[in-house]
């Protein structure tokens, strides 16, 4: 077998895509940690992770306010946050701390969130970017300032896009990045997402959860135009505005726990207040409340939500693990990834009405119903746990590297 590739990790620090950041920690947030298993994995197997911290980002500070200040004091805040951040997480030993690129052997590839690493200040961040002969660029929340995260990832070379889904076929992805090679990964989900109840005692209706935003109202509105305008929608999760705008029709068909993003969470407003202050976003609703896994493990089917820009969502799989029916909306959301609909889950045109067909037509069959619970179980222990996932991305990095 050969040596695993070494994927380093820009600033990871800065966001809960990885592990919790210090601002989240402060303020009592949890972070979704979707992608631990870049740090996890490896950690299993002896190997510590790189990380790249190059002066520009911060938890504790919107960019734009960070960068405003003298580099010496940027270093000196991070060299306080980071060690707080390992602490915090359990990392020590577990991941090599870098400030240039200079210091790194194993170069053979970076994982770049888009996030924040593809706006604001980019120009001061380019040059450690290039540093590295492969970079990975993840495209999760690609739909907020999309224009200029495609400008500057165009401006890079040996550049593949990652995403949980083939959206080659979406007509956003399509406008924005119609040329860049494609690395498709299913989500990695938590071992605690599990079975602990069969299907034939659940209730026999629809679990639904996630949030939504009104963009609209979102500030500064200039982020958000381009998905606005493109769609002409106000959120990027149409599924679940309509559910939630329905809750109340629907009670006792469906069991919504879908929320308001910007619906205030009881813990620690003042600190999340004082953050926005200094321009950063960590609010939380009372989605993340209650037993999610209990929750799933109550209902026969669930529904989640897809982005409108083509990616699905991690609580499809999550709700998936535990045995539910998942209802998926028709499209290219589940591209590229080996589920078929009937098969691991059930397809919907994203009406209520079609919802309601489709969930009386299943309960109508308990063995196919219970075939697909068994389908979509089986999918995620082959292909959705962080060592199949690891694997995945490993296999894919070594054709990227091949191929650039």
């Amino acid at each position: 077998m050969t040596e695993p590739r070494r994927i380093t990790l820009l600033n990871p620090h800065a966001d809960d895509f990885v592990k919790t950041p210090v601002s989240f920690w402060l303020a009592r947030r949890r972070g979704l940690r979707k992608y631990a298993y870049l740090i996890d994995e490896p950690g299993k197997h002896g190997q510590r992770v790189d990380i790249l911290i190059d002066g520009t980002l911060s938890s504790l500070c919107g960019q734009d306010w960070f960068t405003m200040l003298p580099r010496f004091l940027r270093l000196l805040v991070l060299k306080i946050e980071i060690p707080v951040w390992i602490a915090i997480n359990g990392l020590k030993g577990k991941v090599a701390v870098h400030w240039s690129p200079e210091t790194i052997t194993g170069r053979d590839a970076l994982y770049v969130f888009s996030y924040k690493n593809c706006v604001g200040a980019f120009a001061q961040r380019k040059q450690a970017i290039d540093a590295f002969p492969l970079k990975l660029v993840n495209l999760s929340h690609y739909f907020i300032r999309t224009g200029e995260k495609a400008r500057n990832i165009s401006s890079l070379r040996g550049v593949t896009l990652v995403a949980e889904a083939d959206m080659t076929s979406n007509p956003y992805y399509k406008h924005y990045f119609p040329n860049q090679p494609l690395c498709v990964v299913p989500f990695a989900v938590s071992e605690r997402f599990a079975t602990v109840k069969s299907l034939a005692v659940r209730a026999g209706i629809c679990a639904a959860t996630g949030s939504f935003h009104n963009l609209l109202d979102e500030k500064p509105r200039s982020y958000y135009d381009e998905f606005i305008n493109f769609f002409g929608l106000d959120t990027y999760h149409p599924i679940r505005k309509l559910l939630f705008q329905h809750r109340n029709e629907l009670a006792g068909r469906f069991d919504i726990r879908v929320s308001f993003y910007r619906e205030k969470s009881s813990s620690s407003e003042l600190m999340a207040k004082l953050f926005s202050f200094f321009g950063l976003d960590i609010a939380q609703t009372e989605y993340f409340s209650f037993d999610i896994v209990d929750f799933y493990c109550d209902h026969k089917f669930a529904i989640i939500g897809e982005e409108a820009s083509g990616l699905p969502a991690i609580g499809f799989f999550e709700a998936m693990a535990c045995g539910c029916v998942m209802l998926g909306q028709q499209g290219h959301f589940y591209d590229g990834i080996g589920l078929t609909p009937g098969v691991h889950y059930l397809a919907h045109d994203g009406t209520i009405e079609n919802i309601r067909v489709l969930i009386d037509a299943a309960l109508a069959d308990p063995e196919r119903l219970e075939a697909i619970s068994e389908a979509g179980k089986k999918y995620i222990s082959d292909h959705c746990l962080g060592p199949a996932v690891w694997d995945n991305l490993q296999r894919r990095l070594s054709g990227a590297a091949a191929a650039s």
